[in-house]
């Protein structure tokens, strides 16, 4: 890699615009003194004397971010510059935030040794990378949110999947809209609850058609969308209640219907452990109880 027109860096022989540097000094190692090759005018412009003893009190002097001073001090230090023009490899870099105005920006500093036999000199050369780093930034967040929800998603199918083929009705409930969605129930259930709706108001639909009348208070105490988020939490992670049900068969009395084991399971919490959706499920229960 060599240095060209005092800005450009040309790599595997062709120019790249994106290698523009707004600011290159050539350091000699044996004198600790600079020559400035290329600088933007408005930026900072070293002194004579150390050039290291410079670039440190840049930085504590408040042009670099606070979490950055001991990084960029420590990167700039004269025995680090001189590893760097004997150890061969790659050439060494860092990124940093440089103060701009009221704010800060990233910044990329390679140090790129002259490794011709006789010389002892480095060149540091600087460039601006906000835009690029804000951008790899965003895309990565965008990345882990998206595998998140992902995930989110496959453990929400699996609890479903396997509650389901253990119960007759199964429900996901969001406890913060205090919303459910059925992913099976009956047919004539279905049709009294119809789709996504209010879960308060579906219960207490539900207990009207359905529970036993002695058993109603109970059930919509129980399982209400307040008392879930109350006691739902990792280390209970269900609320279950028994109830009879009313009997759907013509000419079947009310004390016929049998007995049904409703369950709340956390499904996710948020802050605090406070849960945010559960899975309901019911389950026909009548055959145990007869025995």
């Amino acid at each position: 890699m060599e240095i060209k027109d005092q800005g450009t860096v040309l790599a595997s022989g062709s120019e790249t615009s994106d290698y523009t540097y707004r600011k290159i000094l050539r350091v000699d190692l044996e004198r600790d003194r600079c020559t400035v090759l290329k600088s933007d005018p408005e930026g900072w412009q070293p002194s004579e004397g150390p050039i290291t003893g410079q670039l440190a009190r840049f930085a504590l002097e408040g042009a670099i971010h606070r979490d950055d001073v001991e990084q960029f001090i420590t990167f700039t230090r004269l025995d680090r510059l001189r590893q760097a023009c004997t150890g061969g490899g790659e050439a060494p870099s860092m990124i940093y935030r440089r103060k701009v105005g009221d704010d800060h920006r990233w910044n990329l500093m390679e140090v790129i040794p002259d490794r011709h036999e006789g010389t002892s000199s480095v060149t540091l050369c600087v460039k601006d990378v906000d835009a690029m780093v804000r951008e790899g930034a965003e895309r990565e967040g965008l990345a882990v949110r998206s595998q998140e929800m992902l995930q989110s998603m496959e453990d929400r199918a699996y609890i479903i999947s396997s509650l389901s083929s253990l119960f007759f009705s199964t429900y996901y409930v969001d406890l913060e809209h205090d919303t459910f969605r059925s992913v099976n129930q009956p047919g004539r259930i279905g049709d009294v609850l119809g789709a996504e709706v209010n879960y308060n108001a579906a219960l207490e639909i539900y207990a009207h058609h359905f529970i036993h009348p002695d058993d109603r208070a109970g059930f919509l105490q129980t399982m209400s969308a307040q008392n879930l988020r109350d006691n739902l939490r990792w280390w209970q992670p269900c609320i279950a209640l028994e109830y009879r049900k009313i009997s759907e068969e013509p000419g079947g009395g009310i004390d016929d219907g049998g007995w049904v084991r409703a369950s709340a399971v956390l499904a996710r919490t948020g802050e605090d452990d406070l849960p945010q959706t559960a899975v309901y499920v019911a389950q026909d229960i009548t055959a145990n109880r007869r025995r």
